[in-house]
């Protein structure tokens, strides 16, 4: 599984790398405008979620952090919200570790230092994955999205990512190690099991079992078993949340949603993103089964893991960066490239004003599924990007 030598593919990226810096240089005065909003009046952004769970956890009652009434009683000291609204904590008590040393400080702050650190984190895998690109995936909107929110979506793209570039590296074992870790989050692994049994992985999964297993038994170890049977008795309120779309389906960007926000019902809604969801799952067999070159491979992947779940959102979306990658080295028209890359700014705006009676985020994975699976080889992708010599790596 060879690498692509990052400097033959430089070149590629230039005709994005102006507008791309400018747009990630707003995107970060933008960022540090809704600190300042926050800071000034602070409001019921998900980061008090982890905030609050771990000041639970620091006074030592971390089981509370899944008892939605004392959780939102905490909350509404330290911001505002709206009447009957909560923030519940959804993660495995695990995930309490990561923000735990954010409970130290009063929530504005806590949430700058943790969109900040984990913006660095995210924006350094990325390069490492494609280290041709500069500092461009930082201009990818939903990255504006999660900081603004103070989601934990660039820890789940660190690990996405950091895990494909050590399995790019024959570092297959380890890759397993950071890919297990997404046990977090598992709705964005559950397309991982169908690429690497068609690779023939055997040590990601290897690695992948001793991680995710050891995720969990950190929670049971540090904080008691009660905590980990609380967690499990709240997962009810997020199939709740998936199947009747309790934060409104303009929110979710799954096909489901898409489908409930047209008026579909439950039960056609989720046979179209069940069949959906199996396409993908066959294409990401496909691909990892063939010779195809690995690039594409976790173009796909990443493609095929926003189509998975009828629980996703915006914030999820940086998984989908090896595939608008693959478009730019495959040389896709720059036009189709930039429009793909900013079409999440769209779906920001369906999100913030429930606008139109349609849900288009699924559009933005089916195209890139539909895409890199076409360009999964270097013939298909002289054949289908027919507007330049198709790049060698």
């Amino acid at each position: 599984m060879k690498a692509a030598p990052g400097p033959a593919n430089a070149d590629l990226f230039r005709p994005y790398l102006l507008v791309g810096h400018t747009l990630s240089l707003l995107i970060i005065l933008l960022i540090f405008a809704e600190f300042a909003w926050n800071f000034a009046d602070p409001s019921s952004r998900d980061f008090i979620s982890f905030w609050g769970a771990a000041k639970l956890a620091l006074a030592g009652t971390p089981e509370l952090a899944y008892d939605s009434e004392t959780l939102h009683a905490l909350q509404l000291q330290a911001a505002s919200f709206e009447p009957d609204t909560g923030l519940p904590f959804p993660y495995a008590p695990a995930f309490l570790l990561l923000v735990l040393p954010f409970a130290a400080f009063p929530f504005p702050i806590a949430m700058a230092l943790w969109s900040l650190g984990t913006l660095a984190v995210y924006a350094l895998v990325a390069r490492r994955f494609a280290p041709q690109s500069r500092w461009l995936m930082v201009s990818f909107p939903p990255v504006f999205a999660i900081a603004a929110l103070g989601q934990n979506g660039f820890v789940t793209a660190a690990l996405f990512l950091g895990g494909l570039v050590l399995l790019q590296r024959e570092k297959k074992f380890a890759a397993g190690l950071v890919l297990g870790c997404l046990i977090i989050k598992p709705q964005l692994a559950l397309m991982l099991p169908f690429a690497m049994l068609a690779g023939r992985e055997w040590r990601v999964i290897g690695g992948s079992i001793v991680s995710a297993t050891a995720v969990l038994l950190v929670g049971v170890i540090v904080f008691g078993s009660a905590t980990s049977f609380a967690w499990l008795r709240q997962m009810p309120l997020y199939v709740e949340i998936a199947k009747e779309g309790l934060v409104g389906w303009h929110k979710l960007v799954s096909v489901y949603a898409a489908l409930r926000k047209a008026g579909l019902s439950d039960s056609v809604a989720f046979a179209v993103h069940c069949a959906t969801a199996a396409c993908a799952a066959a294409l990401v067999s496909w691909v990892w089964r063939s010779n195809a070159q690995f690039n594409a491979k976790a173009a796909v992947l990443g493609a095929a893991t926003m189509l998975a779940s009828p629980y996703v959102y915006l914030y999820d979306a940086l998984v989908l960066i090896p595939a608008l990658v693959l478009l730019v080295q495959r040389q896709a028209p720059v036009a189709v490239v930039g429009a793909l890359w900013l079409f999440p700014a769209v779906i920001i705006a369906q999100n913030a004003f429930n606008i139109g009676p349609v849900n288009l985020a699924p559009v933005l994975p089916v195209t890139l599924l539909v895409l890199c699976y076409f360009s999964s080889s270097r013939s298909s992708g002289r054949r289908f990007f027919a507007t330049g010599k198709p790049n060698p790596a």
